[in-house]
């Protein structure tokens, strides 16, 4: 019977392990930065570059969920083509067999040695880099120390034959070996974790070389599995990427199945130990997987642009603004960008059915008016957290110019906003009062929403493509939206006291003047937080 010790050390070693893993990578996200963006472009449609890049990325952060979610990043950034993307994602998945190669170097022992220097680096240090250092160090050092339980806890294992022989149960079925680690990857969310167990089961005796091939597999089955769970939320791009990656997977591995025996002799001359077999087995499986499949790229990327399900809702819920990226400043700051003019989009959204309010009598759509309302607080709400998290991070002066202006930007679409709303709100009042202004003052707003109209489709365009020229543009329509504001406010106080406008009348117009100047001053604010970010350029 499995001893409670054994237990508690595998999952101990487990957690440890994967909280390494964590640590280190973020630290060294922390430390490489806004870097990462020039390392990642690089790639120029080059499959070999791309996939050298995205071995060497992922064997520093160690996570190939990572890497993929940052490629994502820049692809709906504009910064890499999704074919550019592909070899990339393959090296990203030999540079995820990185942890497997450590456990099978039984390097464990220096956990202890690790953890001390980091932590009198993390602490003694001033500099916010030599504590990301301390701290990647950190990181190794656990990682090592949940090797270190998880290969006495297989050691354990092996000493007890019930154990032994329900873990070898399906040997003369060794194709369930890989459905059995895909879902156990899947659950842990690290192919990294899992391969480090196959590898202390082969080092303590449990499983020989080609069952533990069979697993090395299902690990490689699972890495895809996980990336397709976070596709399924994230859809369009990320899907596609995640498609991709679990149809290469499985022509990777109905490949080695066909020529198992093969590919087991060869893993069997890497080396005399088992673990580095296993190690080397893994490794040279997705270097081989990789060379077979970049061939096939074009065609993956005509198959999966015909067929890949594409949603049809209008994506508005931010997924896009994934922590994953901000360890990458200068692409999280675009993907805030991208967030930034979803709002303005709604803007100008509510601003026409507000038009359409007044002048075709449509009030029932003070509802939609509302619920846009309603979401541009929410949008405000993460945009503005995600900002705060990216303003945490190693900026360029540049990036940090960006910031800001996005910053004010957010700020100034929530407010305007707001006065759509009131604006809204008045003209249902008076159609609900029967309530009529002259043809003049009709005249007058026609022109003021035509101005705010334009305002506002340039505010979109100047946000979107960082575009000085449109921003100057917007505050020469403020200034034409204040000329025509104040020559309503002129005729509007000839028309007082001529009698010809009653005061409730009036009130009403004043108001509503008031609320639409406001929505020309917080567009030509967003215009000069536009301008701002050329200071640095």
């Amino acid at each position: 019977m499995i001893e409670i010790e054994t237990i508690f050390e595998m999952f101990g070693g487990l957690a440890i392990l994967l909280y390494g893993i964590h640590l280190s990578g973020v630290s060294l996200q922390k430390i490489l930065g806004f870097k990462l963006e020039e390392i990642l472009t690089k790639t120029n449609d080059n499959p070999i570059r791309g996939l050298t890049i995205g071995t060497g990325i992922t064997s520093v952060i160690q996570s190939s969920t990572t890497t993929i979610t940052m490629l994502f990043g820049f692809i709906s950034a504009g910064l890499l083509s999704f074919n550019s993307a592909i070899p990339v994602m393959l090296g990203a998945n030999i540079g995820s067999t990185i942890t497997t190669q450590i456990a099978s170097l039984h390097i464990g022992i220096y956990a202890l040695p690790v953890l001390t220097v980091g932590v009198v680096i993390h602490i003694f240090s001033i500099k916010k880099i030599r504590k990301n250092i301390g701290e990647a160090l950190i990181g190794f050092s656990f990682l090592f120390l949940g090797m270190n339980y998880i290969f006495m806890s297989a050691h354990s294992l092996s000493l007890d034959s019930g154990a032994v022989n329900f873990i070898n149960h399906f040997s003369s079925s060794p194709i369930v070996y890989i459905f059995i680690l895909a879902i156990l990857t899947l659950l842990l969310q690290s192919s990294s974790a899992t391969s480090v167990v196959v590898v202390a089961f082969g080092v303590a005796g449990i499983i020989n070389l080609p069952i533990a091939l069979f697993m090395i597999l299902g690990v490689n089955l699972g890495s895809s599995l996980k990336i397709i769970y976070i596709g399924i939320r994230g859809k369009g791009l990320l899907s596609d990427l995640a498609i991709t990656h679990i149809l290469f997977n499985m022509i990777g591995v109905f490949i080695f199945i066909i020529f198992f025996k093969y590919f087991n002799y060869f893993a069997s001359l890497t080396s005399s130990d088992i673990g580095r077999q296993i190690a080397n087995s893994h490794t040279l499986y997705n270097i081989a997987t990789a060379l077979i499949v970049i061939p096939l790229v074009p065609f993956v990327v005509k198959f999966i642009n015909k067929y890949a399900p594409k949603s049809k809702r209008k994506e508005s819920k931010l997924f896009y603004l994934s922590r994953k990226l901000l360890y990458t400043p200068s692409v999280a700051l675009r993907q805030a960008n991208r967030g930034v003019v979803e709002m303005a989009d709604e803007v100008s959204e509510m601003l026409e059915i507000s038009r359409t309010i007044f002048f075709e009598n449509k009030v029932e759509q003070l509802a939609e008016i509302e619920k846009y309302e309603s979401n541009m607080d929410i949008m405000t709400g993460k945009i503005s957290e995600y900002m705060s998290q990216i303003s945490q991070q190693r900026l360029s002066k540049r990036d940090l110019m960006k910031l800001y202006s996005l910053m004010h930007s957010v700020t100034d679409l929530e407010h305007l906003s707001d006065h759509i709303l009131t604006v809204s709100e008045l003209f249902v009042d008076l159609k609900e009062e029967k309530i009529e202004f002259s043809p003049k003052a009709d005249r007058e707003l026609t022109a003021i929403f035509g101005k705010l109209k334009i305002m506002q489709n340039l505010v979109r365009k100047a946000l979107e493509e960082d575009n000085l020229h449109l921003a100057h543009e917007i505050i020469k329509h403020e200034n034409k939206v204040d000329e025509i504001v104040k020559k309503a406010h002129s005729n509007h106080l000839e028309r007082m006291n001529e009698g010809i406008c009653s005061l409730k009348k009036g009130k009403y117009f004043a108001e509503i003047l008031m609320n639409l100047e406001r929505i020309g001053d917080h567009a030509d604010n967003i215009a000069y937080a536009v301008v701002d970010r050329f200071r640095y350029k």
